[in-house]
């Protein structure tokens, strides 16, 4: 799973549990947010991964403050970001699978930074976080590019608009559909992967979905093969779609580091707070789920990269406190200085991130079965809601989570399901009127078709 990495420099925390050398910035910093779908941690080559996936975002890291142990609270990307750009939980906001809109009685990201005179602009390359689903909301340009290769449309669309007279400080959220599946790069970055050594393995995977598929569920939901949205053909070798979406994070990280370049020519990177991150990862396979996302609650699907450059930074760090998506609104109004009342479920990464020790997680809806627990650096507690059946992890010991220990460790499991109680009913009491989902008659066509493409429709 997730290597160790460690470097010569070392995070170190001032009194008051700020990270030192992070002051606010005296002229208002743009804000740059990046994030890339389905995007596993632990394929990033700064975090270990022995194929080069990442050189521009490694180079990034170092330069930032890469927080090691952060993690989605929910593994689908409409619920995921509804709680990036909220601050809320799932259990506050509700939105537990694609195609819910986010609800207009929480405040998000874009509007509260517009109020504080901030432009905002996004560009986004998933119809899950289209405007019909809520996420224009804020944002004076929303630019959709659902077809053909999204990454570079919306590197291109974002170069077009940094282009005009910059002279605002501006908020800029940058959304690529990669590595999510059906994985299609480009072929000179497939060629990179899809002929070494690892892509010659063996291992072999059903492409028998009939066969595989739970009756009455989808095609697309399935243990044991091949989703069939992401099917190649007669294709069953597993490293040959792992290296197809290897070969999708390079693609993702040349936009990234084009971005980063056009930042710099524009003289708007040092005074700017960026961050990468993820909305979720992807199983490669674990616990039998091949090529998917949603359906568990595992680390493959959990972990995701957090890099954060504050304005004016030019050293990096590393921070191995436990942070999450939760997190990142209180984050960015820490930085910025903002006036917004935040009210919240995460806090400021920067600020004692280690007393925020367990984050409430779950599973995505429109599975077969739902999961909910905690999740510490240490222990994972998952309870399964339909069954009541309980597993507990110990991820230092054992970080593909293979060995339930639910029965040996009786006492922190009676502890942590008390605790998963009362997290649950805090957020709750806390919970936002239901924004209804969309209606696929709803959903218009061009955006139907790439949903389609992407395995959330049938």
């Amino acid at each position: 799973m997730f290597a160790e990495v460690r470097r010569s420099l070392v995070v170190g925390l001032v009194a008051g549990g700020v990270l030192a050398g992070c002051t606010s910035p005296e002229v208002a910093p743009d804000i740059v947010l990046i994030t890339a779908d389905a995007l596993r941690a632990d394929h990033l080559s700064i975090n270990g991964y022995p194929r080069e996936t990442s050189p521009n975002i490694d180079r990034f890291a170092r330069e930032a403050w890469h927080f090691t142990e952060a993690v989605t609270v929910i593994p689908k990307t409409g619920p995921a970001l509804t709680t990036m750009f909220t601050g809320h939980q799932t259990d506050t906001h509700r939105v537990r699978t694609n195609l819910w809109r986010m609800p207009r009685a929480l405040p998000v990201l874009a509007e509260r930074l517009g109020d504080e005179g901030y432009r905002t602009a996004a560009f986004v390359s998933n119809p899950a976080v289209g405007a019909s689903m809520g996420f224009a909301r804020g944002f004076d340009t929303f630019k959709e590019l659902f077809a053909g290769d999204g990454v570079s449309a919306v590197n291109a669309a974002f170069l077009q608009w940094a282009a005009d007279e910059w002279t605002r400080p501006s908020f800029v959220w940058l959304h690529y559909i990669d590595p999510h599946g059906p994985y299609d790069p480009p072929p000179a970055l497939e060629a990179l992967f899809v002929d070494d050594e690892w892509a010659q393995s063996s291992a072999r995977v059903s492409l028998d979905y009939e066969a595989n598929q739970i009756e009455g569920g989808s095609p697309n939901k399935l243990l044991g093969a091949v989703p069939r949205y992401q099917q190649l053909g007669d294709e069953d070798r597993v490293a040959v779609y792992v290296a197809r979406y290897d070969a999708e994070i390079r693609h993702v990280d040349n936009a990234f580091g084009e971005v980063i370049r056009a930042l710099e020519e524009l003289g708007r990177y040092d005074n700017a707070m960026v961050l990468f991150t993820a909305d979720h990862g992807e199983s490669l396979g674990e616990h039998n789920f091949y090529f998917e996302h949603g359906w568990f609650a595992y680390d493959a699907t959990l972990r995701v990269p957090l890099m954060i450059k504050r304005p004016g930074q030019t050293e990096g760090g590393i921070v191995e406190a436990q942070v999450s998506l939760v997190d990142i609104v209180p984050t960015v109004r820490d930085v910025v200085g903002a006036s917004w009342e935040d009210d919240g479920a995460g806090g400021s990464v920067f600020r004692a991130p280690e007393s925020r020790p367990l984050v409430k997680i779950e599973s995505a809806g429109r599975y077969p079965e739902t999961f909910h627990g905690l999740r510490s650096t240490r222990w994972k507690f998952l309870k399964s809601r339909a069954l009541g059946s309980e597993e507990l992890y110990d991820l230092a010991a054992d970080p593909g989570e293979t060995e339930n220990r639910a029965g040996g460790e009786a006492e922190l499991a009676t502890e942590l399901r008390l605790r998963l109680s009362e997290t649950r009913a805090a957020l709750r009491s806390d919970a936002s009127p239901v924004a209804p989902p969309l209606e696929e008659d709803e959903i218009d066509a061009r955006a139907r078709e790439q949903l389609k493409a992407l395995g959330y429709l049938q």
